[in-house]
């Protein structure tokens, strides 16, 4: 289905999204907003929790789910992520489409309006934010941060970017976060509040198969009030387009399964510099199972557990993540950099090549079969030119053999990190 969206330039650096697809029971309607990441990096991560947990209206969780029930069970969401140099957060309702409720009500404008109450008028009083609630969202936030240490997937992979981009924003340590957010006050919640909708580059996204006229008007009513005293901050992040040199680092920690993470510069100046080859190239090295990584480091080999490459387009970089024994390390790490020569050397075979396109071409089509799949989508780029799903099965479609190694050859390696397991030292 065609997934063409209607982008309306609001006010500077404020946008509305609206994409209709038939044949869905759900509208999707969410506003990102997109903030340098160093400012106010902790509070922001706390705003995304607490400002969909109370407003001025609903001032406790129990009387903000008796809303969400009276809207026919609509489910309220919030995260935040990195956008290379940039911190998003993205505040998401579902709701059943209008025409099923009972009575004929309009549930999209109704599920907008809540949105906006708890964005632009939260639970605060002279200027503070309440106390109780912010001391239980701080709490929960710091958890979330403390609890990626129980995945040691994630937080060696958090551990090699954080290496890796020492010297960039992007870098910024769970450790240095962590700390932060046990330091937010009522004081400092507000005042970062107010520069994010004075300075936050927004989208609002409205997917689904509803009327989009009222939901227009009300966001036009609604963003202009706060577009007067905008003044949207610049975001300009890092690319590095090679690697001068290979930093290895190996921490100890008492895991059953060592951790050998690989950070990548793939030469890419910004976002769209050369991407679809550099996608395409990614998935064939390091994505599915007909991939070189999966066949040769995995299967055939049998030095890993799990062997994988993805693609950070937002920053330029490849990271490559595998769980092995200790003693494998060396083994595994010049696997991998073989099977990158052999990405490099055009040595791979067609049928891998078409196995990759196809199976990345037909993860993209598959996006517009529901509202929240096209808003996931959509949420990954805020500013700028809209690429459709089927933009991207256009462009990838069109990717040659010799693209994917002249992106194969514009990797440069940064950064070999290793989590080793103390058990596993002993034993060695």
């Amino acid at each position: 289905m065609s997934v063409k969206p209607e982008v309306t330039q609001i006010g500077e650096k404020l946008r509305l999204l609206q994409v209709r697809t038939e044949n869905t029971k759900t509208t999707c309607i969410s506003v990102l907003l997109l903030m340098p990441l160093l400012e106010n990096t902790a509070e922001n991560a706390v705003l995304a929790s607490f400002l969909t947990h109370a407003s001025a209206k609903y001032p406790t969780l129990s009387k903000l789910n008796e809303r969400l029930e009276e809207l026919y069970g609509a489910i309220l969401s919030a995260d935040v992520s990195k956008l290379g140099e940039g911190y998003r957060l993205r505040f998401s309702i579902t709701c059943i489409r209008d025409d099923l409720a009972l009575s004929g009500e309009q549930l999209s404008v109704e599920a907008l309006r809540l949105l906006l109450e708890l964005l632009f008028s939260p639970h605060a009083e002279n200027g503070l934010f309440d106390r109780a609630q912010l001391e239980t969202e701080v709490r929960l936030c710091a958890e979330d941060l403390e609890s990626e240490l129980n995945d040691k997937r994630a937080y060696a992979l958090s551990r090699c970017l954080e290496i890796m981009c020492a010297d960039e924003p992007f870098g910024i340590s769970k450790a240095e976060l962590l700390e932060a957010v046990r330091a937010v006050t009522p004081q400092s919640m507000f005042k970062a509040w107010q520069q994010l909708l004075r300075e936050a580059t927004v989208s609002v996204q409205v997917i689904g198969n509803v009327d989009f006229a009222p939901l227009e008007n009300m966001l036009h009513k609604a963003l202009e009030l706060q577009n007067g005293d905008r003044a949207p901050a610049e975001i300009h992040t890092v690319f590095v387009e090679a690697a001068e040199d290979v930093t290895e680092v190996t921490e100890e920690m008492d895991v059953n399964q060592s951790k050998l993470v690989l950070g990548f510069r793939t030469g890419m100046r910004d976002r769209d510099d050369g991407y679809f080859a550099m996608r395409l190239m990614t998935d064939l090295f390091g994505g599915g199972p007909y991939s070189r990584l999966f066949m040769h480091v995995r299967e055939k080999l049998s030095l890993c557990y799990y062997c994988s490459a993805r693609l950070d387009r937002n920053k330029g970089i490849v990271m490559v993540q595998s769980g092995i024994e200790r003693k494998n390390k060396d083994a595994a790490l010049n696997e991998i950099k073989k099977q990158l020569k052999v990405m490099q050397n055009g040595e791979f075979t067609d049928e891998e090549f078409a196995a990759s396109k196809a199976a990345l071409c037909d993860a993209f089509r598959g996006l517009g079969d529901t509202p929240e799949g096209l808003d996931v989508y959509f949420a990954q780029s805020l500013d700028g030119a809209v690429c459709t799903p089927e933009d991207m099965v256009q462009g990838l479609s069109a990717v040659t053999r010799e693209d994917v190694v002249r992106a194969a050859k514009s990797l440069t390696l940064d950064t070999v990190y290793l989590l080793a397991g103390k058990e596993e030292a002993e034993n060695a």
